[in-house]
């Protein structure tokens, strides 16, 4: 997919209603339309209404203000998103992975700083295909956080309409979509993510009941070791940040700005996490694996050095993209929902 950030040359949206998929994820939030995708830090802070601080976009993130629409509770309200974030708020940065509502609570905010990071336009018509872990239970609660008119201003300047139709699905869905072989029927997700494993075997595309299994274990723990091991401390003179330890891993494990590599603790941790996600979750498995017609590994946690190789000898296989695999299948579901209007 093409990153919408870095491409000025996508040009305008079309200004009909334009599918668009969400996946607000515990370490990265992903937006995805046919022209390209927007990948962002799962960061926020609320600015309070007694600072005059002129914020500006930086990093991989955006400042949006809520300036009135159906969430009538966020107008008025300034939110930095992504690394915009973390770099002015280090300390105080609220995380997507930090509460298991902040999918719902700070999802239209996470999502909307996704948009002013793609082209600008001054008005958003979406059809928007979105997942969540049970969306049985909160579907309802989503929906209602996400749909409706908008109006916004992002980077202190551009005064943008968002109009939001979107449906929930069950998280894996768009996945499964994109990982399961012609011919294949009942297929199991081992979803490695952030701050969560998901495991969940579908038949069809039907979540089978009782089949799905949420370990709250995820990369973010991995960072967490990483950034409080022994060595790390001796080494930086103080614990490392989890997130340019999650940066410094798709980087050659190079932390931040500096020199220091840091691949040799990566390895001595990796075997520890493995055993608190990725075993449980395929000892889940074995009473229907003799059933299955695939396991897939999804998730960021699939791209980690190693980690598809180790699954692999267990018959576990990674797919393509796993990282934003459920973003493009709910696109495929959100092309295919409007070609039926």
């Amino acid at each position: 997919m093409v990153d919408l950030a870095l491409s000025p040359t996508v040009g305008i949206l079309a200004p009909s209603l334009t599918p668009a998929s969400w996946d607000c994820g515990n370490g990265y939030s992903k937006l995805h339309f046919p022209q390209g995708e927007i990948l962002i830090p799962s960061y926020f802070k609320q600015v309070i209404e007694t600072d005059s601080n002129d914020y500006e976009s930086l990093g991989n993130g955006a400042v949006v203000e809520y300036l009135q629409g159906e969430r009538s509770d966020l107008s008025g309200s300034k939110w930095l998103i992504g690394e915009t974030a973390e770099i002015y708020c280090k300390q105080s940065f609220g995380r997507i992975v930090d509460d298991f509502k902040n999918k719902i609570t700070y999802g239209l905010q996470m999502l909307l700083g996704a948009i002013a990071q793609t082209p600008r336009q001054q008005s958003y018509n979406l059809f928007l295909v979105a997942s969540l872990h049970d969306s049985q239970a909160f579907a309802h609660d989503l929906k209602k956080a996400l749909q409706g008119k908008h109006i916004v201003k992002f980077d202190g300047k551009d005064i943008v309409n968002v109009d939001i139709t979107c449906q929930i699905t069950e998280e894996g869905v768009g996945a499964l979509l994109v990982s399961r072989a012609p011919g294949q029927q009942k297929v199991a997700l081992i979803d490695l993510g952030h701050g969560t494993t998901i495991t969940s075997i579908f038949e069809g595309n039907k979540l089978l009941q009782n089949s799905r299994k949420i370990d709250t274990v995820g990369v973010h723990h991995l960072c967490e070791t990483i950034a409080n091991n022994l060595q790390t401390r001796r080494h930086l003179g103080k614990p490392a940040n989890p997130h340019l330890i999650r940066e410094g891993m798709s980087k050659n494990f190079v932390y931040g700005t500096t020199n220091w590599e840091f691949s040799s603790i990566y390895s001595s941790e990796l075997k520890g996490w493995l055993a608190s996600c990725l075993v449980p979750a395929w000892k889940h498995l074995q009473s229907r694996a003799d059933d299955l017609d695939a396991i897939y590994l999804v998730g960021g946690g699939a791209m980690l050095p190693s980690v598809s190789a180790i699954a692999s000898r267990q018959g576990i296989a990674q797919i393509h993209n796993s990282q934003t695999a459920n973003a493009i299948g709910l696109l495929k579901l959100a092309v295919a929902s409007l070609k039926k209007v």
